[in-house]
């Protein structure tokens, strides 16, 4: 394993900078501001907003013409109220990082400072992506692929923290990695009536909680047990007196699927239910998504046996833990669409310190003793990988 430097002390302060003062979306100027900071104070060159409002690319040896190498961090926070009491809990109201853009983003710029400080004995190019608007849409990755990241970086490596394994303990796999997923509006029409005549009115409520149960149904008995397919409804909301039936009713969710065929079925079965229920109960209703769907994230199989090898230096051999594909959508995906990808998680896990709960939960919280580890991993990466992939891509 290489002794790179680790500046442990930055990333923990700029960790919890960035957790006291989350930002969503795009809108990130506190969050920008304090990463071009840190990048001004390491030396290393970057642009600002070139690929997209709020995003950031740092290069390292942008002077050679060779193989080029992408870290992916993403920026952006959630829409929580934190629970948490520690001195750096969130100081913005209703905003929290509950899924640990923090200490990605802090990784990131420590890998940036332990490859700048080693620049000099790199043959690659290292390109440093710091993306804004992971956990929304429009995506914060489409928007960088589409305004052209992607053309000259040949490989890309992210980090995902979790706090289901082991304090620093690495996880990856080849193949998918997260499913494709897909937002989805119903809108449904009834007839607003007294509730003392309920047979002259069509209650859009009860259509709803029908279309519901119908949703249970279909994952219950119509979707194979071996796929996967989370079809859920997040939000319903129906009437506004006591004194009427509701006349309108609206619902919320999202289909997740790890095979693009289902998640297609899974939206055309959705647009059955609601035709067929609202046609039987006397109402209309329609269904919107949100389009595209985000496609599946796949791990490269070669980038995978490299990221293996190249951990076992730095964790030991056989550390690496299997990474289970999620439900979870991530849209790392459309980079991984324009060339090879790789995602590889860190636990983040200390049951002493209490931090063990999952993800996008109001107590979330990580053991930063683990982000050395995560920074180590990327820099051995580039190191074992500056003239090419195995197999010579």
């Amino acid at each position: 394993m290489n002794d790179f430097f680790i500046d442990q002390d930055m990333m923990v302060r700029v960790r919890r900078r960035l957790h006291m003062y989350p930002e969503i979306e795009f809108d990130l100027p506190m969050t920008t501001a304090l990463v071009r900071e840190e990048l001004d104070k390491i030396g290393v060159p970057y642009e600002f907003e070139k690929y997209g409002r709020s995003t950031i690319v740092a290069t390292i040896n942008g002077n050679l013409d060779a193989f080029t190498i992408g870290l992916r961090a993403d920026m952006d926070a959630l829409e929580i109220e934190e629970a948490n009491d520690a001195e750096y809990r969130s100081r913005h109201k209703g905003l929290m990082h509950a899924c640990g853009h923090d200490a990605h983003t802090a990784m990131m710029l420590g890998v940036a400072k332990a490859l700048w400080a080693i620049r000099d004995t790199l043959r690659c190019r290292v390109k440093l992506l710091f993306q804004p608007c992971e956990e929304s849409r429009p995506s914060g990755a489409a928007t960088m692929c589409r305004h052209g990241v992607m053309k000259d970086i040949d490989c890309i490596l992210m980090c995902h923290v979790n706090c289901g394994d082991p304090s620093g303990a690495p996880s990856c796999c080849a193949g998918v990695t997260n499913a494709t997923s897909s937002r989805f509006e119903i809108s449904i029409e009834g007839r607003s009536v007294h509730i003392a005549a309920p047979n002259a009115g069509v209650d859009a409520l009860a259509i709803g909680m029908k279309i519901y149960m119908g949703i249970q149904m279909i994952l219950s008995r119509e979707i194979d047990p071996f796929d996967t397919c989370v079809f859920a409804v997040g939000t319903m909301h129906a009437g506004d007196t006591t004194a009427t039936n509701a006349g309108s009713c609206k619902m919320a969710g999202s289909i997740r699927c790890l095979k693009d065929s289902t998640l297609a079925w899974a939206r055309a079965r959705l647009i059955r239910l609601v035709d067929g229920v609202c046609g039987e109960m006397g109402g209309k209703g329609s269904v919107e998504f949100w389009d595209p769907p985000l496609p599946t994230a796949n791990n490269d199989p070669a980038m995978y046996r490299a990221f293996v090898a190249s951990s076992e230096k730095v964790v030991g051999k056989n550390e690496v833990l299997p990474l289970l594909p999620s439900p979870g959508g991530e849209d790392f995906a459309y980079y991984e669409q324009e060339k090879p990808g790789l995602l590889f998680g860190l636990g983040m896990r200390n049951d002493e310190k209490g931090f063990n709960k999952p993800a996008h939960t109001k107590d979330w919280d990580i053991d930063e003793s683990a982000m050395p580890t995560g920074v180590r991993l990327f820099c051995q990466f580039v190191v074992d990988y500056q003239d090419g992939l195995p197999g010579g891509q």
